[in-house]
């Protein structure tokens, strides 16, 4: 083996302590003062007099310790390990020699640690952190078993680049309210990295190519810092991330802020050392800690700092690094942060700092990251891959494929990694009855609300469920309407809350004034002054929406309730446009509060009627303003209030709102709805809520069968009568469905056009009521559909007489079928 003389050292310094009996051996046998005689200026002076008198007091075994303890924090001549070769091969130290001669299979084995020693600080913190990192919790608090941890898999959010974060804000990084579909509208378009770019592991083919997945995977010395709100995975992406670090050859220090006292004095050796130690319930001596923190600045490319929940910290970082610091001394938290982020201490190791978006606010650039990566939302398979995991019973494609079609906001929420399995939870409780439960979002919330409150710790309070719930509410609502999602201890106060009270549902932050050291039981008995979120934006909706229909007076409801919608105008060009829409999730859990009022709530009838009245009447008319000709501007409005409507479940309050809606004529022009949520919403308004429609316009050539055929049964099962009708569709599906067409004939006043997408001979038609025009198709869909026209029987027909004329435009226009339908008769053909 050729080796430098410094790779040479490192190896002769692995060798000896790796392994207990070795150093042991090697201590005992090696007569070190004779050695450091002949090794010259590869042992100082003042180090030989110091490792004589040791010998001399303690004996050569001490000694020896103390040379291989010089040579662990480098304070011997490089190449002092080949020298002491030598100096045994002089003295025919032969057992010596082949105890320490480096061999092919001592380099693997180096490589193979990293350098690390077995049974070193750093070897028994790396198993410490493993396990620490190896079990998960659930959402009620409690740990997970080890078992249940390790099988849980592997699956990370969608990580977008926060490009120019500091400039633009995308975050929402000041604590104000945002919907969440505003958030998610930020990094619709935002350059996407992967895990392994986080990680820096080596890919063959990157998954990404922009530059901060380059500059990821090729800069090592790089400080980063993973935003996300509640529930998004930051911490559960940490523990992935030190297990990621260890599997791959580095070294790991994961650091929660929440642990770190902001009085108490740090140097980098004793955070990373020390402070780790006293987490993980380690013991280490002065020694170990010497040789643990020089092997850090010897390595410091493979080594990863990763500082979880900025959020949580007791102290403020500093935005002016100390100038010209000394690595050894020792700084308070927010100095010592600060170091590290500027980059002044250890730049060569990354360092990755976890944290909800607002704390990042007021980072000077001295301190800001060299990239913020932003935790969204899981992919559709990774989904999948945890609902199937959490789930006790059926399968998560089951259950998915149904979330979607019967509730497409509670679907979304699944995407989210603690909601989801908040939902796996609520389905293993409940079993097949679950469907009971997860039809509209604020169902859902009420149950897992009560599910959370039944857990063991809610126990500890000393407040009634219910009136903690009206307080709750009540908080909630005035800090949406404040436009906050941050909640001071005054404002626990002002309601007579505790921070035990209300630990099932908000996260206790320390506040940078803070005097006293914690831990995270603390943050939720109220005995310090803390900054409270709730666990999710979402719980804060609902509990606001609980507190409008139950506690807000008629007449602020009234008013209140007019804010739900947003402002439709005319913009100079006549076309339509919609407004700020502040409150689109809030608005969801309200329309499942009015669906749930005469099931949930103990209300005076009559303000139960009142306030359903009101909401009706503000509702229909937005409906009424929105659904017209001049709306081609808002049709992303249009469609999110089809989903939203999805929440009215009650067959009575659905006829209610299809008799206010009577006497109008909706204009549907959308052609092509490419989110199957907007579809789902279409089926189920269409099928409850429309009287008369002016004009329909789809485009389903992209359709699953089961769509489809849902597209037709909404229309069959309404009582809508459809003026004009456009459906985009290829020859298949024509002949597949004809059938389903000539049945929603008696839905049709005047005109139904089929447009197929493909190749057309002269023979081929497509035809119903008064025109039908041609762009593709075949024989086959042609004939079969026009048969079904001959069978079908006229005195369903809307109106006295329909002509149907079926016209070939590729050419020269001719007609290829002139048909008249009269109520009661035969079908008339004319040519």
């Amino acid at each position: 083996m050729e080796l430098t003389l410094e790779k040479h050292d490192q190896m002769m310094l692995f060798k000896i302590s790796n392994g207990e009996d070795l150093k042991k051996e090697f201590c005992t046998k090696l007569p070190i003062v004779d050695i450091i005689e002949q090794m010259g200026s590869f042992v100082s002076q003042k180090y030989k007099t110091n490792i004589k008198e040791i010998e001399m007091k303690n004996g050569s075994y001490a000694a020896t310790k103390r040379f291989v303890g010089l040579a662990t924090v480098n304070k011997l001549k490089t190449g002092w390990s080949r020298q002491l070769l030598q100096t045994i091969v002089r003295l025919d130290l032969k057992y010596v020699e082949e105890l320490i001669s480096l061999k092919q299979a001592d380099l693997e084995e180096f490589n193979e640690r990293i350098g690390i020693p077995r049974n070193s600080l750093l070897d028994r913190l790396s198993e410490k952190q493993r396990h620490h990192c190896s079990i998960l919790k659930c959402p009620m608090g409690r740990n997970d078993s080890i078992e249940k941890s390790r099988a849980t898999p592997v699956v990370h959010p969608q990580l977008n680049v926060c490009v120019d974060h500091f400039k633009k804000n995308t975050a929402f990084t000041d604590g104000r309210y945002k919907s969440s579909q505003e958030i998610r509208k930020a990094y619709e378009k935002a350059p996407r990295v992967s895990f392994k770019d986080v990680t820096k592991s080596k890919v063959e083919t990157p998954e990404f190519t922009n530059k901060g997945s380059k500059k990821l995977r090729e800069q090592h010395g790089l400080s980063l810092c993973i935003i996300g709100a509640a529930g998004a995975g930051k911490t559960t992406m940490t523990k992935r991330m030190v297990t990621t670090c260890m599997d791959e050859k580095k070294m790991p220090f994961l650091i929660p802020f929440a642990q770190i006292d902001k009085d108490e004095r740090w140097s980098v050796k004793t955070l990373l050392t020390k402070f780790l130690c006293r987490f993980h319930d380690l013991k280490p001596s002065e020694e170990e800690i010497d040789e643990a923190f020089h092997w850090i600045l010897a390595n410091q490319e493979k080594c990863f700092l990763i500082f979880d929940g900025l959020d949580q910290s007791s102290f403020v970082i500093s935005n002016e690094p100390i100038e010209n610091p000394d690595i050894n001394d020792e700084f308070l938290p927010g100095d010592l942060m600060s170091l590290l982020l500027s980059r002044k201490f250890l730049p060569n190791t990354r360092i990755a700092v976890t944290s909800r978006p607002h704390s990042l606010v007021q980072f000077a650039p001295a301190i800001q990251p060299d990239i913020v990566v932003f935790l969204n939302d899981l992919l559709s398979d990774d989904v999948e891959k945890l609902m199937n995991h959490y789930l006790d019973n059926g399968t998560a494609s089951e259950m998915l494929e149904k979330l979607r079609t019967k509730s497409p906001r509670i679907h979304q929420l699944t995407r989210n990694p603690l909601l989801l399995r908040l939902i796996a939870l609520l389905s293993n409780e409940k079993g097949e009855n679950v469907w009971t439960y997860v039809s509209t979002i604020a169902k859902l919330f009420f149950e897992v609300v009560d599910l959370l409150q039944l857990s063991a710790h809610h126990e500890r309070g000393d407040i009634d469920v219910e009136v903690l719930n009206r307080k709750l509410a009540a908080m909630a609502f005035y800090k949406i309407i404040e436009g906050s999602v941050v909640f001071e201890q005054s404002d626990l106060e002002r309601y007579g809350l505790s921070g035990e009270n209300v630990q099932d549902f908000l996260f206790g932050v320390l506040s940078s004034n803070h005097n006293n050291r914690t831990s995270n039981n603390a943050l939720l008995v109220g005995l310090l002054e803390v900054f409270f979120y709730f666990h999710h934006q979402s719980t804060q909706e609902f509990f606001s929406a609980r507190f409008v229909l139950e506690q807000l007076p008629v007449g602020e409801f009234e008013e209140f309730v007019g804010k739900l919608f947003p402002r439709l105008e005319k913009g100079a060009d006549g076309k339509l446009k919609v407004g700020e829409d502040s409150f689109a999730n809030l608005r969801v859990f309200v329309i499942g509060m009015v669906n749930e009022m005469k099931n949930r709530h103990q209300l005076d009838e009559d303000e139960i009627l009142r306030k359903k009245n009101i909401f009706i009447n503000f509702l229909c008319d937005h409906l009424r303003q929105l659904f017209v000709e001049e709306a081609r501007g808002v049709m992303e409005h249009q469609r999110q209030m089809w989903v939203d409507m999805m929440d009215f479940r009650d067959e009575e309050l659905n006829r209610e709102i299809r008799q206010h809606l009577n006497d109008f004529n909706f204009l549907f022009n959308f052609g092509y709805l490419p989110v199957a949520a907007h579809r789902e919403g279409f089926f189920h308004f269409m099928q409850h809520f429309v009287s008369n429609v002016r004009y329909l316009w789809l485009d389903i050539d992209e359709w699953s069968d089961d769509e489809i055929r849902r597209l037709f049964q909404s229309i069959q099962s309404s009582t809508a009568k459809i003026e004009e009708m456009e459906i985009l569709m290829n020859p298949q599906q024509l002949e597949q469905w004809s059938d389903h067409v000539v049945a929603i004939l008696p839905h049709l006043t005047r005109k139904l056009e089929l447009v197929l997408d493909g190749d057309v001979d002269e023979r081929t038609c497509s035809c119903v009521n008064l025109e039908l025009r041609f762009l593709g198709g075949d024989e086959r869909a042609c004939r079969k559909l026009k048969e079904g026209i001959i069978n079908f029987d006229t005195s369903n027909l809307q109106t006295e007489e329909l002509k149907v004329e079926v016209v070939e435009i590729r050419g020269i226009g001719h007609t290829l079928l002139d048909v008249v339908l009269r109520r009661g008769q035969p079908p008339q053909f004319n040519n």
